[in-house]
């Protein structure tokens, strides 16, 4: 077999869909008859990781849309067969259907959340997603809200929610190293991590942990706050906490490569991260969330939106606040460091990596099988 798969970013990029992207990758090239997939990334913004051997990634395509769209042609008439498109961003969806009617193979996007949640005003972008027979969907509400303004016909989907791999995380002490770059000898460390990004990433967990410092540090002597990324708002944030008069208990990474992510989990006695802004995805299995669980860390988010995923055993796996509400941050922080930190949580082992591979085989088994049938 072979696939082809459109990707915003995967390799070398950043944020929660290049990881889910990454993942994806990997799960597909280690399906039992795959024999090569062919990716084309959108975007790439800093030097790739190690790949696997049959995944033939086309750094090339990064740049502008017209990049793109060339090697996306180029692909259409250098290969002569694939089995299998994935498209992992719906607006990417229009070039996958071409390259699906190219080698009469199914085509299969992936939809994650804020991308699918409101109506599309390009009509031909509609009037595809009407015509999917199904879809990949990281989270049940996604799949919902999807199918409700899109006006799919149908509900048929694969639910296939984020994953971690989990050879690349565990418990382990501190680094000495990294205890002494960032002074926190002898501190309670409340971390969050992200992207810093303005526009509609604002009021994503970030403001609202430095909103509560200033009462946080009354109650923890040795209080350290360290934020884990890089984006353009980083300088409004430091602002910020100079203003409140938290900047000397505030500590800012920068931009922390994958190999030493989990080791940074492992300095802090709490991960939290309640976003207040209504277009933020209160998604109850966030990659950073994960991430900090399987170092054993113990995790404050948001109340869920969803009925059906606050019920779900996992989500227990968080505890929950009202973002808007400080008192309710305060406490959750504080009961989460009466929780003990160095053990995984009873449940966390569903979002492994080999869990996530697992589940992607039969998706790609029951795709390619039933559209063998139609054919």
């Amino acid at each position: 077999m072979k696939a082809l798969i459109l990707v915003s970013d995967a390799y070398g990029g950043r944020g929660g869909i290049a990881s889910y992207n990454r993942s994806l990758l990997q799960a597909v090239c280690e399906y039992p008859q795959m024999e090569r997939v062919v990716a084309i990334p959108r975007i790439v913004f800093y030097q790739m990781e190690a790949m696997p051997d049959n995944l033939d990634y086309r750094a090339d395509a990064a740049g502008s849309k017209l990049t793109f769209a060339w090697v996306c042609l180029k692909a259409a008439l250098f290969y002569r067969r694939f089995d299998l498109v994935i498209c992992s961003h719906i607006h990417l969806l229009p070039l996958a259907w071409l390259l699906g009617l190219r080698y009469g193979c199914p085509v299969i996007p992936i939809v994650y959340g804020i991308d699918v949640w409101s109506s599309t005003s390009r009509r031909f972008l509609r009037y595809l997603c009407q015509r999917l027979t199904s879809f990949i969907a990281i989270r049940r509400l996604t799949a919902r809200r999807f199918i409700e303004r899109a006006g799919i016909p149908h509900e048929n989907y694969y639910y296939l929610p984020n994953c971690i791999d989990e050879s690349r995380y565990g418990i382990r002490l501190r680094r000495d190293d990294l205890v002494e770059r960032y002074k926190l000898a002898g501190k309670t460390v409340v971390m969050t991590a992200g992207r810093l990004d303005t526009g509609h990433d604002l009021y994503k967990g970030f403001d609202e942990m430095i909103e509560v410092l200033p009462e946080l540090r009354k109650r923890i002597s040795n209080l350290a706050y360290l934020v884990m990324g890089d984006g353009a708002d980083k300088a409004r944030l430091e602002d910020k906490a100079r203003r409140l008069g938290v900047a000397d208990i505030t500590i800012f990474t920068g931009y922390v490569a994958e190999a030493e992510k989990a080791d940074h989990y492992r300095l802090a006695d709490v991960f939290a991260m309640p976003g207040s802004n209504p277009e933020f995805d209160r998604y109850p299995y966030r990659f950073v969330f994960l991430e900090a669980l399987a170092c054993g860390i113990p995790v404050v988010g948001c109340k869920l939106e969803d009925p059906s995923e606050a019920d779900d055993p996992g989500s227990q796996l968080i505890i929950q606040v009202d973002p808007n509400n400080k008192t309710e941050i305060i406490n959750a922080v504080m009961a989460a460091l009466t929780r003990p930190k160095g053990r995984l949580q009873p449940g966390i082992e569903k979002f492994y990596f080999s869990e996530f591979r697992a589940k992607l085989h039969e998706i790609v088994t029951h795709i390619v099988c039933a559209a063998r049938q139609r054919s």
